[in-house]
């Protein structure tokens, strides 16, 4: 005769149990760095204008202070290398338009004007 293949009793399996629902919160907005409110900007267009112009006052005092090529390279020339233009105004250039990023950062947005109440009947 065959043997037949005793299953032997093994732990019963249990139900799993499951994490509790999370409760739910009413959604709160994260409020982001760029934005002050809604949909707004934290910058103006008029503070935006300020950091472009300053951009450009920085750009143009380095191309300003890096000058041009030497015409000949074996010729040292010092009228060119220390002209004022590049120690005096170049570096004037760039400090004005640090100077006017700066301003335009910090320079608050005018607050829309309101409307006056009018209580005449």
């Amino acid at each position: 005769m065959a043997k037949q293949q005793q299953q032997r009793p093994g732990p019963q399996p249990q139900a799993r149990k499951t994490a509790p629902a999370p409760v739910r919160r009413p959604a709160e907005k994260k409020e982001s760095i760029f934005s002050a409110g809604s949909n707004e900007l934290i910058f103006g267009r008029q503070n935006f204008i300020l950091m472009g112009i300053g951009l450009a006052l920085v750009l143009v005092g380095l191309a300003i202070m890096s000058g041009g090529a030497m015409p000949d390279p074996n010729k040292w020339e010092p009228e060119r290398i220390y002209s004022p233009m590049r120690i005096t105004l170049a570096p004037i250039l760039m400090v004005a338009g640090f100077v006017t990023v700066v301003f335009g950062i910090f320079k608050r947005k005018p607050e829309p004007a309101s409307l006056p109440n009018s209580t005449e009947a």
